[in-house]
């Protein structure tokens, strides 16, 4: 009888000990997950280049790989906002941004990423340096810098390279002002690599008609 009251007073405090750990637990960060703007660029009354352009996921940094909608409150530290978040990560979110800038734009015939795997006459490779906010003297800004390389896949040959960097202020430094930012500084970025590359490689022919040749 003792040790049947033994055990049931022993479950009890389990339990009550059990409950009270439940109680002091964190509760989950509740995450907001953002998309970038859709881009807004004027379709092209030139007549596309009978090229077909493959944009690679851009490479980053570890930090960039992540999702998190990054912020740097002084020259060497980076952080991220609390409780928000890309629906994909940094690269791949700028990448799906700029495809659609160049078909929305039309300077290109096809316009394509790695994943689908269909032969392309160029590949545009890149390097993303930052994608975040930055703080100038106290002052929020959001930052894009990208070193993009245009490259001959036959002769893995590098045709052109340059380096943007975009960057706007903002009137306010909360997450959706930052998302609205950076969806603007992709938009510009788009249209400085399209007139970029339509430049470059305007005197470029298919790789089949070269072959046909």
């Amino acid at each position: 009888m003792i040790a049947r009251r033994t055990l049931q007073l022993g479950a009890g405090l389990l339990l009550v000990g059990l409950v009270s750990a439940c109680t002091v637990l964190p509760e989950a960060e509740p995450i907001t997950f953002y998309r970038l703007p859709s881009p807004q660029l004027t379709a092209s009354q030139a007549q596309p280049l009978p090229l077909s352009l493959r944009i690679t996921t851009p490479d980053a940094s570890y930090a960039l790989q992540a999702p998190r909608i990054m912020v740097s409150p002084d020259e060497n530290t980076i952080n991220s906002y609390q409780g928000a978040r890309w629906s994909d990560p940094n690269p791949a979110l700028l990448r799906e941004h700029l495809i659609q800038a160049f078909q929305q734009e039309g300077s290109f015939n096809t316009v394509t990423n790695e994943n689908q795997a269909l032969e392309s006459d160029v590949h545009l490779y890149s390097d993303l340096r930052r994608f975040q906010t930055v703080y100038v003297n106290g002052t929020p800004r959001v930052n894009v810098t990208l070193d993009a390389k245009l490259v001959d896949p036959t002769t893995r040959r590098v045709i052109a390279a340059r380096h943007f960097q975009l960057e706007q202020a903002l009137d306010d430094p909360q997450v959706p002002a930052v998302v609205k930012g950076l969806g603007a500084a992709s938009d510009q970025l788009a249209r400085e690599l399209i007139s970029w590359s339509r430049g470059e490689l305007a005197t470029m022919q298919p790789a089949k008609s070269q072959q046909a040749e």
